[in-house]
């Protein structure tokens, strides 16, 4: 189809604006990734302007992934909180989900008054630390998990989807002698694969990415995330107590080691989101239409 003078105008400004929308995304991690391969000497002498690293050097790779080291540990804690934490986090918002969307089930509308209410208000930081103290969940390896185990708003996007599946499904299933389990393990779930992948990433970079909690709930270094870790090197530009011990006394320097610690914790979420962005974009527009 031949396009007019004007939508060649229009066409061509998207991609000058796309193009330019795709470096400044792109550039800052580009940079992130040539400073953590750069040596300290070529970074300083240019002035930290390193683009195109004219020597490769994995020696900030080597100091954090040296045999022993916490990394492995903390990146280990993080594996575990966001597959438990994803697990339980997608069992609770499916079944509370499924049965506020059965529009027979009686208090229906005030059963999701209440959990539109928590959206809008909560106890604050001090009353959930309490909280978390007195259930004796402090400095455990499941208050990570338990803590975010549940989203209102994630369960209105799922409980979205299931309203636009047809209830003749359900009903004749239901003639057949189907339980409701059954109902939802064998006909509603099949069917709602792109919202279930939606919600399990929403969820999957909320865990993966969370440092907050592990600094208010967690002391103990060995039970951190690999996100604390990172939120120590960045913000007060020094190592954890523990990887200053396996440096000895001459420790490699802290830009480095923050930058390819930037590259180890980001890596997993840039492996995993091109194959399930096609069931995020798919389960956003379905669950966001009622119908």
């Amino acid at each position: 189809m031949k396009l007019s003078k004007g939508e060649k105008v229009f066409v061509s400004g998207n991609y000058i604006v796309l193009t330019i929308l795709t470096i400044i995304i792109v550039l800052p991690f580009w940079y992130v990734i040539s400073v953590s391969v750069t040596p300290y000497s070529i970074f300083s002498s240019k002035d930290g302007m390193v683009l195109f690293p004219s020597t490769i050097s994995f020696d900030y790779y080597e100091y954090l992934l040296k045999k022993g080291s916490m990394i492995y540990t903390s990146y280990g804690n993080t594996i575990r909180n966001t597959a438990g934490g994803v697990a339980l986090a997608l069992f609770l918002t499916v079944t509370a989900a499924y049965a506020l969307a059965e529009k027979r089930l009686p208090g229906r509308k005030i059963l999701v008054l209440f959990f539109v209410f928590t959206m809008l208000f909560r106890g604050g930081m001090i009353p959930t630390y309490i909280t978390i103290k007195e259930l004796g969940l402090l400095n455990t390896n499941y208050v990570l998990i338990l803590i975010m185990a549940f989203s209102a708003f994630n369960m209105i996007i799922m409980k979205s989807f299931f309203e636009a599946i047809p209830e003749s499904l359900r009903e004749s299933a239901a003639i057949d002698g189907a339980s409701e389990f059954r109902i939802l393990w064998q006909i509603v779930l099949p069917l709602s694969l792109p919202v279930i992948a939606t919600v399990g990433l929403l969820y999957l970079v909320v865990y993966w990415n969370d440092f907050f909690n592990a600094m208010l709930y967690v002391t103990d270094w060995h039970k951190a995330p690999v996100q604390l870790v990172l939120r120590t090197i960045i913000a007060s530009s020094s190592l954890p107590p523990e990887l200053l011990e396996q440096a000895g006394s001459a420790p490699p320097p802290t830009i480095g080691i923050q930058m390819a610690a930037i590259v180890i914790v980001a890596l997993p979420m840039l492996i995993i989101y091109p194959f399930v962005q096609r069931f995020f974009e798919q389960g956003m527009l379905i669950g966001s239409v009622k119908g």
